[in-house]
């Protein structure tokens, strides 16, 4: 067995040094423990400061935020997002008492956008839609519904939209093709002013008794049964897909129509007398074909209120001098025509038409602002189902 090492003056120097290390690193910690603590003692002391102050804004009654949370929203009818910026969740989502308060304003809730597209999540977004219909109390609906799905998968959704027609103030089933509206009964919608269908309205076969109804958009309109639509209530229609028999037919129902909007597919037959339309201001008439229309499209009406007016050159037909025809409708109107819109003209024209009407705005196309007037179809059906509703539902509870 070998002796032990010999300790020498070193060793001991080093740890000496050591242990004076430990004692000044021992002194360091309790002095930031001593820093930490006081820290701390200050913090609780200005979160207690903190927690006594009031902010103005949670002064405010209720019905004042209430208010002013209405009109964070979209102006009704106007459909905000189920989630995000200008969604009626956001507004929940700052402090408990503005959750209690959104939560128990019914406006916030009284606009509803859904589209239906996975069988698997129509539990969940019925209940979204469920929860919703009873927040907003007894307030005015707007609705807007779309779906891809069959119609047994939509029994129970259609049943409690049909529960709350007595509600419904705007309605938008554009993206819902299959809706039936057809009962032993007429459907009543006593409060109905805004429409918009896609496929459903030549299903209608019992009277449609909506008393309040001015704006109208149909994705089509064939062989409709004339005691079905009150066309004498419109101001405010657009027609995607029309033949020149359901034209000539229509034309002479919109007696107080103020904006029209007709895309008519040129074939079938033109037959109507003379037309006097004394309200309307904006008409616009597009050709969903290439082909020539029969002569007369606008050659018996006369309209002394148009003040917009849209049309396909492709409407006149051969024989016919677009320009004199025009000029004859201002003219037998006697109406002060502010802008006009030749689509689809000819470059030999479009000096004629400066001509013929030099005080008249000429454009392209007429910039559409009137919701109900739209130049195309909206069609928002989502491309996936997601689970937004769904998960904003479930954070609630």
């Amino acid at each position: 067995m070998a002796p032990p090492a010999l300790d020498t003056s070193h060793e001991r120097a080093a740890r000496a040094a050591d242990r004076s290390r430990i004692a000044h690193i021992e002194a360091q910690i309790s002095e930031l423990e001593r820093t930490i603590s006081s820290l701390k003692e200050e913090k609780y002391s200005l979160r207690a400061r903190l927690a006594i102050y009031t902010y103005p804004v949670l002064t405010l009654p209720n019905e004042i935020v209430s208010e002013i949370f209405v009109h964070f929203l979209p102006a009704f009818p106007q459909f905000p997002p189920p989630i995000g910026l200008l969604s009626p969740y956001l507004l929940c989502q700052i402090c408990r008492k503005w959750r209690d308060i959104a939560f128990s304003t019914p406006a916030l809730w009284s606009v509803i956008s859904l589209t239906f597209c996975k069988a698997g999540r129509v539990p969940q977004k019925l209940r979204y839609l469920q929860i919703s219909i009873e927040r907003s109390g007894s307030c005015r609906l707007s609705l807007k519904l779309g779906t891809r799905l069959n119609k047994s998968q939509l029994v129970e959704l259609r049943r409690m939209i049909i529960d709350h027609f007595h509600r419904v103030e705007y309605l938008d089933l554009s993206s819902w093709p299959g809706f039936e509206f057809s009962t032993d009964t007429e459907f009543s919608l006593p409060r109905l002013r805004g429409l918009k269908l896609g496929y459903s309205i030549e299903e209608l076969t019992t009277p449609f008794v909506a008393p309040l109804l001015q704006h109208v958009v149909l994705r089509t309109l064939y062989a409709l049964p004339s005691s079905i639509f009150p066309w004498f209530q419109l101001t405010v229609i657009t027609v995607l897909w029309i033949k020149l028999n359901d034209y000539s037919y229509l034309m002479n129902q919109l007696v107080n129509v103020v904006h029209c909007h007709l895309s008519i597919y040129p074939t079938g037959n033109l037959s109507f007398g003379d037309i006097m339309l004394a309200h309307l201001e904006t008409f616009i008439v597009e050709n969903l074909s290439s082909y020539l229309a029969p002569s007369g499209i606008i050659a018996t009406l006369t309209l002394p209120a148009l003040r917009r007016f849209q049309i396909a050159e492709t409407f006149f037909a051969a024989q016919d001098d677009t320009v004199d025809s025009i000029t004859a409708l201002v003219t037998r109107s006697g109406c002060n025509l502010r802008e006009l819109s030749i689509t689809d003209v000819q470059t030999a024209h479009a000096t004629a038409y400066h001509d013929a009407f030099p005080s008249t705005l000429l454009a392209s196309s007429l910039e559409i602002t009137e919701p109900f007037l739209i130049d195309r179809w909206e069609d928002d059906a989502e491309s996936s189902d997601s689970d937004d509703e769904s998960e904003t539902t479930d954070s609630e509870d």
